[in-house]
């Protein structure tokens, strides 16, 4: 079973990299092939909001280690207020400049949290079980980022 969230980890992860490219590739289209391009830049935007959370839980069955889980977690809470960042340009506009120093910052993260991943593959020893503590912070982290990023009924 290690194994498996081994593999199912560093396959997200690395997932999740090739998301954050690609939303740089859509904000390149709305730039400068058509504004009309910047709803794929806005949606997929919102839709990898909430992706660190399935790296974070494959980091804590793939027995990841305290390091990657704090990493997987880090890259959670910070992909999490990207898109906010944006959304407040309106009413704090210096505050909605940093969304892309976040994306930057997010991209150096994934890929950081996806090499972590790959060098885990390769090793041979299943490792410390995760720890109660560590399984307490992917559920608190997991549930308040569900509670606060999920749309509320209007």
């Amino acid at each position: 079973m290690v194994r498996g969230a081994r593999y199912a980890y560093v396959a997200l992860a690395w997932a999740f990299v090739a998301g954050v490219i690609v939303q740089v590739f859509f904000i390149g289209l709305g730039l400068f092939v058509g504004r009309e391009n910047l709803a794929l830049h806005f949606y997929i935007g919102w839709l990898l909001h909430l992706g660190p959370l399935p790296v974070l839980v494959a980091a804590a069955f793939a027995r990841a280690g305290r390091t990657q889980i704090m990493q997987s977690a880090a890259l959670a809470v910070l992909v999490f207020f990207v898109p906010i960042l944006a959304a407040v340009r309106t009413d704090l506009p210096f505050v909605a400049a940093f969304h892309p120093v976040g994306a930057v910052l997010a991209f150096w993260l994934a890929t950081v949290v996806a090499r972590g991943a790959a060098a885990l593959v390769g090793t041979a020893e299943t490792g410390a079980p995760t720890t109660r503590w560590q399984w307490m912070l992917v559920a608190l982290v997991v549930v308040i980022l569900l509670v606060l990023g999920l749309p509320s009924p209007d």
